[in-house]
């Protein structure tokens, strides 16, 4: 992979846009032109897709008055509620006409169970998809056998999923080549996962104390090759086999160019990789943060 095919698989997550996100958040929502900076910088390292939901406060709104005054400057992936047919179509409009753009690259159902629960909301993606309003259509999953349970099913043509993936959670890893193969564009969230893999050691919540060894073993293998832990984990995602693109979330410009400067240690990073796969982790209550107590 070059520098440029890694900054094209970058995709600027804008959770923290709309919402005080991530464990390790203590500014809150960053000001208009925070906001303003951080795509002026998303757009001059060469990202080119957003992600945002509906569901992100005003994220889509706050988008809009910036994608308004420069057109075609990014592709966004956004995400809608499974219901009705009538109302998912109504929803995908607003989320248009909030982001002030005619159509998205890709739209997600936000949430697998609700659309178990309700089917029928499927044929209104595949409506806008045929109307020109999105690319790609999809949903954004939680666990494998949600992946397996699409895949399996009969006149559902998805063409995107997002996943969560990262050192610890590699659980959706064999089944990532193999949505590729069918087509589907795999973007893969949660690298840091939200935060806690690069949090200091010394103010781990205790609710994570079992992951203390492997925290510690990240930092020592990241260290020994000579690549910065935060580099490390953001290959890790981007490098992995199956994987279209990667959701990162910042806060600021800097962290932004701090993200993309992972570049630097595409080199070297193949050699680490089995390290690092081998900190494989399997309690979900540990890896899934909506499992996770409300933490100071």
């Amino acid at each position: 992979m070059t520098a440029v095919e890694f900054r094209q698989k970058l995709a600027l997550g804008t959770a923290q846009f709309g919402l005080a996100y991530g464990i390790n958040n203590t500014l809150g929502r960053p000001d208009d032109a925070s906001v303003a900076a951080v795509l002026a910088a998303a757009q001059a390292a060469g990202l080119s897709l957003l992600d945002t939901a509906a569901a992100y406060g005003d994220s889509e709104a706050r988008l809009g008055q910036w994608l308004g005054p420069h057109p075609g400057s990014f592709g966004v992936v956004t995400k809608v509620a499974a219901a009705a047919p009538a109302v998912v179509r109504a929803a995908v409009q607003a989320s248009l006409d909030r982001l002030q753009q005619p159509r998205v690259y890709g739209v997600l159902f936000h949430d697998f169970q609700a659309l178990q629960q309700q089917p029928a909301a499927w044929q209104a993606l595949q409506d806008s998809r045929a109307a020109g309003l999105t690319t790609r259509i999809g949903i954004s999953l939680y666990h494998p056998w949600q992946a397996q349970w699409l895949l399996d099913r009969r006149g559902w043509d998805f063409d995107m999923v997002q996943v969560p993936f990262n050192v610890l959670d590699q659980r959706f890893a064999p089944l990532l080549p193999v949505l590729a193969a069918r087509g589907v564009e795999v973007h893969v969230r949660s690298a840091f996962l939200q935060g806690l893999l690069l949090r200091p050691l010394d103010a781990l919540p205790a609710y994570f104390e079992a992951l203390r060894p492997k925290l510690t073993r990240m930092r020592e293998v990241s260290a020994a090759a000579g690549i910065p832990l935060e580099a490390a984990l953001l290959l890790f995602a981007a490098t992995a086999p199956g994987v279209a693109r990667v959701v990162i979330g910042v806060d600021s410009a800097d962290n932004l160019r701090a993200n993309v400067a992972a570049e630097d240690y595409l080199a070297g990073f193949e050699a680490l990789r089995p390290a690092l796969a081998e900190l494989r982790e399997t309690a979900e209550e540990l890896l899934l943060p909506y499992r996770w107590p409300k933490l100071s």
